[in-house]
């Protein structure tokens, strides 16, 4: 099973609202073991036109957990045919274990490390990708911890601002060609950490806009970079991604225009400021 990054999931699977709340189902019927419900659920979400490599990737796993293994090497193949190319993670994950003796089990290995293969190949830094991705996992790790330690925080994203500072001056902008689209995102999410610097997140925003008039990183990442830099600033947001607690609930900071928001959020590829909340809400529950 793979537990994509939160933020992964409200910007991989917005663009409509049944994807996404089949994706929230899916994965509260895995943790409640009801794995059936739980491939159901992400099969369901791959035809509404869920992100396919991860939806496909976790209904296998299901799959193979309830001893299905046609139904599982049919999603992994799906999976990688669309993207999927972990292969470390697919050789070590527990809730394929049952497939591990099946004659379709190396050829599939082998084909999700010819993908991952032929991917590498294809980027300008693989090894500064692995670095993003790795520091990205730490980021995540600490804030979604039950308990997090706030001085390791503060000492991670330290770090990491630290990192980004050294990747912009020696590379610019790492955009989908030099890292590939998984660490072009693992990139734009130290950024968006980086709030001890807005100095920096400013320029790096000016650099992501670049970027994504070259096609080189999604416009929904520099949507939420700049209301990040705007909000620490004490302006209004413009794409209404910042929220924050009043009174026990999540409600967004103040927007700009806010009559207007919906139409330049559909702008970015992100879905509508009430159905964003309602996620975002609905996150919070676990």
């Amino acid at each position: 099973m793979l537990r994509p990054w939160t933020i992964l999931i409200l910007i991989a699977v917005s663009q409509a609202e049944d994807p996404s709340r089949l994706i929230m189902r899916a994965m509260a019927a895995y943790d409640a073991r009801d794995y059936s419900k739980s491939a159901q659920l992400y099969e369901e979400a791959i035809k509404a036109g869920a992100a396919v490599p991860v939806a496909a990737y976790n209904g296998a796993c299901c799959y193979g957990l309830l001893g299905k293994p046609d139904q599982a090497f049919t999603l992994l193949a799906k999976a990688i045919d669309s993207g999927w190319r972990d292969v470390e993670h697919l050789k070590k994950d527990a809730d394929l274990e049952s497939l591990h003796g099946d004659p379709r089990w190396k050829p599939m290995v082998r084909r999700c490390q010819e993908a991952m293969d032929n991917f590498l190949r294809s980027l300008k830094q693989p090894q500064l990708r692995e670095q993003l991705l790795k520091r990205a996992a730490e980021d995540q790790r600490i804030r979604t911890s039950p308990q997090p330690n706030i001085l390791e925080w503060h000492r991670i994203d330290a770090d990491n601002t630290a990192f980004m500072k050294t990747v912009i001056e020696n590379h610019g902008w790492p955009g989908n060609s030099m890292v590939g689209s998984d660490g072009a995102l693992a990139a734009w999410l130290l950024v968006q950490h980086a709030d001890s610097d807005v100095a920096f997140q400013k320029k790096c925003l000016e650099l992501l806009i670049q970027a994504v008039e070259k096609k080189e990183a999604l416009p929904e990442h520099m949507a939420y970079l700049t209301d990040r830099v705007l909000v620490w600033e004490g302006k209004p947001q413009r794409y209404g991604t910042q929220f924050h607690m009043v009174n026990g609930e999540l409600v967004p900071q103040p927007i700009e225009d806010e009559a207007n928001v919906d139409a330049r959020r559909k702008q970015v590829g992100l879905p509508s400021l009430a159905e964003y909340a309602r996620q975002m809400r609905e996150m919070q529950k676990p």
